[in-house]
């Protein structure tokens, strides 16, 4: 499978680590957002060395096959005396949340001769000081000892955890290091070295972790990563890993199964496209306990603007986490209720993020210029310091009111619904207030500028307020709420039916049109607000606006969002649209000559990049699915 680029170490924003090149050895290895963070891979057979991954000076074994699963990435290095397998994976396992939030990360060798001699093998791994720093600053490197046996380390020589945030930037602090063998101290890197005798076959492995000493600063408070529960140091960290290896990676083996058995009726592009988001959405979250002791699940806005938390972020990534692990979902919600419901907050609707990863203390986005120097403390502010312009009330309020339900629905957990309910009713009375002719604002599809009178955005509207009336229902409240929505929803179409039977982009304007991705939920939450005959009627517009590379979000770009196109592909009630949309997506994959993590938006017709990679949104491509385990 061809790849723009391909995942090695995806553990978190700070540690995401891909190859930007088709074969291993023709780049260095970077952080999802290009910044170089060079490791070396290579192997001495019989005092003759040979280079697999990053650049340098030794002779290369010529890469013969590459094999990208969910979890696991194997190269495959052919010359005519052996065949070196080079795998890499990290546990990032649903079925434990600590195994998920590990900061380690395996790099498993395989070599095997073609003859019957024995052979002398080392099999060398660097990484550079370059890992430690965002930018140049002196770093300490020595030799630890851990109960297993010995591993290189690295880190700046002054730590300061957490003091600054930012997008497409690495951690200024932490601590790195390699496992295997023997650890060795170089100018500008470490390295450990696995030294074997092999006649025939066997097989050799490094584990590599970052200890970043504190994950996220929320509410003013610094909390370490939920692996620190289990694990009292990273040495211990990394021996657990050692001592159950093979546990854990039968497990992830399990899970690589399950994921493309659940895409498997939608056809081999589709679990293409499965595969290749996988890891990325889990490497841009961060999981840990707050004071509380209310797990959260933090994402970072990858490479558009890197806000944590950020509630038009959490909505299209939530199908992943309710089929695998629900309770990620609550996580990722609790932090935006409880910021709303502090004096920071003033607004009759939810807010749009809780900071700028890693650091979650009040939202950024839209902040005047004249409070940036206080991003550490905004939720401690008590007057407005955003700019209103920026805010995305109908968004978020829908965003939060559907996402809460979708848990409940998934769980039969109502706890949070009810320590929540007064700002979810809060919200649902905003929408209503609203109604569906909606003023000029912002959506999640900022990028594409405000509109007024957005059809999509009421839908969204439209869904929240039937949630409301869902979760008032399950806590044995009496609304009329679901009147309400069924009343927007037949004046909404009213106003925006076209000639086609499908709706158009704005009320009003009878010519356009865009992706109803908003409508999934009337469908999977069985509401029944707008009806099959609609369905099929947007279905028909969206194939006969179909680009080679897939259907443009809209009339007015050419631009999509691969997320909003499966969402949109479930209007169909046959897996036919689900398949075509994947297959263009695979087309834009082959033929983008851009070399960063999966994109979400990219034209349609020049299959180039628009922005936007390595961002958890991509979770949303599992919306099929959980389409497909509903209606069951």
């Amino acid at each position: 499978m061809k790849l723009p680029a391909y995942p090695l170490i995806t553990v978190d924003p700070f540690f995401s680590i891909w190859s930007k090149s088709d074969k291993l050895y023709d780049s260095d290895t970077a952080l999802w957002c290009g910044l170089k963070k060079r490791m070396k891979g290579t192997i001495q057979i019989d005092g003759k060395n040979y280079r697999f991954m990053g650049l340098g000076d030794e002779y290369i074994i010529p890469q013969t096959a590459l094999e990208i699963t969910p979890y696991i990435t194997v190269y495959t290095f052919e010359n005519a005396d052996f065949t070196l397998k080079v795998k890499f994976w990290t546990p990032l396992l649903f079925d434990n949340l600590y195994d998920l939030s590990l900061p380690c990360s395996f790099i498993e060798y395989k070599i095997q001769f073609g003859d019957d001699k024995k052979h002398q093998v080392s099999v060398s791994l660097s990484m550079h000081e370059e890992f430690c720093y965002n930018i140049r600053k002196s770093t300490a490197k020595e030799i630890v000892s851990l109960p297993c046996g010995k591993a290189a380390k690295m880190g700046r020589t002054t730590q300061k955890p957490i003091y600054k945030s930012g997008d497409a930037v690495a951690a200024d602090w932490g601590y790195f290091y390699i496992f295997g063998g023997n650890p060795c101290i170089n100018k500008n890197s470490i390295s450990a070295v696995q030294h074997a005798e092999i006649k025939g076959k066997s097989s050799l492995f490094h584990i590599v972790a970052f200890d970043d000493i504190y994950s996220i600063e929320y509410m003013g408070v610094k909390y370490k990563g939920l692996w620190t529960e289990k694990h009292k140091s990273i040495e211990a960290a990394i021996q657990y890993c050692l001592k159950n290896k093979k546990d854990l990676y039968g497990r992830i083996k399990k899970q690589n199964k399950m994921v493309l058995n659940d895409a498997e009726e939608f056809g081999k592009d589709y679990c293409s496209i499965l595969t290749t988001a996988a890891r990325q959405v889990l490497a841009a979250h961060k999981l840990f306990r707050s004071c509380k002791g209310d797990l959260l699940y933090f994402s970072k806005e990858c490479n558009s603007n890197g806000c944590i938390n950020t509630v038009d972020v959490t909505y299209p990534a939530i199908p992943m986490f309710l089929l695998y692990r629900p309770e990620l979902v609550r996580a990722m919600l609790t932090g935006i209720f409880e910021f709303a419901g502090t004096a920071a907050w003033k607004n009759r609707f939810a807010p749009h993020d809780i900071g700028q990863y890693p650091i979650a203390n009040g939202q950024v986005y839209g902040l005047n210029r004249l409070y940036y120097h206080r991003k550490k403390e905004l939720y401690k502010i008590k007057k407005n310091v955003l700019n209103p312009a920026c805010h995305m009330p109908i968004e978020e309020c829908g965003n939060m009111l559907i996402t809460a339900y979708a848990y409940y629905r998934i769980t039969n957990d109502s706890t949070q619904l009810k320590e929540y309910y007064r700002l979810l009713k809060k919200w649902a009375d905003y929408l209503t207030d609203c109604g569906v002719v909606l003023e000029n604002q912002l959506c999640t599809d900022d990028f594409a500028g405000h509109s007024e009178k957005n059809v999509n955005l009421a839908i969204k509207s439209i869904m929240g307020i039937a949630c409301f009336s869902k979760i008032s229902e399950a806590l044995g409240i009496k609304t009329d709420c679901f009147e309400i929505a069924k009343h927007n929803a037949e004046k909404l179409i009213s106003l925006s039916e076209t000639k086609g039977g499908y709706l158009s982009f704005s009320i009003g304007n009878e010519n356009s049109w865009s992706l109803k991705y908003n409508l999934v939920w009337d469908i999977l939450f069985g509401f029944d607000l707008f009806g099959n005959e609609l369905y099929k009627n947007e279905i028909s517009q969206y194939k006969k606006m179909m680009n080679p590379y897939g259907t443009p979000l809209d009339y007015r770009k050419d631009f999509t969002k691969t997320d909003w196109m499966l969402w949109a592909s479930c209007l169909d009630s046959t897996t036919e649209t689900t398949k075509s949309f994947s297959e263009c997506i695979v087309k834009y994959l082959e033929a983008t000559n851009d070399k960063n993590c999966f994109t979400d938006w990219y034209d349609t017709v020049k299959a180039s990049e628009c922005g936007f990679n390595h961002r958890s949104v991509q979770a949303g491509l599992w919306m099929p699915v959980l389409k497909n385990r509903l209606m069951k």
